[in-house]
């Protein structure tokens, strides 16, 4: 079993979700600063169409400079708009398939490494077009993810089952730590046991988790404000304990919390760390 992680192990692979800006700033030097002042300097980058498109590499190559400039890192890509659904025709498919490519691709060229589009129900269409971009990342360091949601077929469990029938060691899933309920509509992250159970359950498939505070009901604010019923202890020890290779996305929504929703962040490592004693 690893040790429970330093503030400095979780400083070394905390990143936060440009989600953090929706609704609060446009992305830009501006927004970012407002990160490097807060000591955070790797990003999650959320689909943003009418800020720029992930697929077009000139766009996201002046992303690129934009991070440069002010010294922040783009660790990952989640395409959250980016769905398999809707899809009549192989044409449509393919077309689907070709756009996640080109977000792939982009993201490689900025040093991303990871990717994530929500796909949603995991039927023919959705593990065909995943065995063609797991084909498309071989000899790539990129990784690519499936994602739980609290609708039927979607949930851990059922991500789960279908990551264990594909069984490629470059696709695995992203856990939500919001994103779960069971039947009696409560999140067994904020429940002792459960969430230890939740990851272990996971597995060797966890390749990523977004992390968020959870309280009355509602994810999506910092971790560890006032209320949070996340079990944040439990999940960095089962984390450390399974050597969980991946990031520490943070994935608050800005005006959910308030202005200080960065001060979290910037202190969740040292705070984290803490939980040990």
């Amino acid at each position: 079993m690893s040790e429970y992680y330093t503030a400095e192990k979780i400083q070394e692979r905390m990143s936060i979700s440009t989600l953090v800006f929706q609704g609060y700033r446009p992305f830009g030097e501006e927004a970012l600063q407002e990160l490097v002042d807060e000591g955070i300097r790797r990003i999650e980058i959320v689909e943003s169409p009418d800020q720029y498109d992930l697929s077009d590499i000139r766009a996201m190559r002046f992303i690129d400079e934009t991070c440069r400039r002010v010294g922040v890192e783009v660790v990952a890509y989640h395409a959250y708009m980016t769905t398999f659904e809707g899809i009549e025709t192989e044409a449509q498919r393919l077309e689907r398939v070709d756009v996640c490519r080109r977000q792939i691709d982009t993201m490689l060229e900025l040093g991303g490494t990871f990717w994530c589009c929500h796909a949603m129900v995991t039927n023919e269409t959705v593990e065909k077009s995943y065995r063609e971009l797991a084909a498309h990342i071989e000899g790539t360091d990129a990784v690519i993810a499936i994602e739980n949601f609290n609708r039927a077929q979607l949930q851990v469990e059922d991500r789960v089952k279908f990551l264990d029938r594909f069984d490629h060691p470059k696709v695995g899933m992203i856990l939500d730590v919001a994103h779960e309920y069971d039947a009696d509509g409560i999140n067994p992250m904020a429940v002792p046991g459960r969430a230890r159970a939740t990851i272990e359950q996971i597995g060797r498939h966890l390749r990523h988790i977004h992390l968020q505070g959870y309280r009355d009901g509602t994810g999506h604010h910092p971790p560890l404000i006032e209320g949070d019923e996340i079990q944040w202890r439990e999940i960095f020890e089962t984390l450390a304990a399974m050597n969980y290779p991946g990031e520490f996305v943070f994935e608050p929504i800005g005006l959910l919390a308030n202005l200080e929703t960065l001060k979290f962040i910037g202190r969740a490592p040292e705070r984290l760390a803490a939980l040990k004693n």
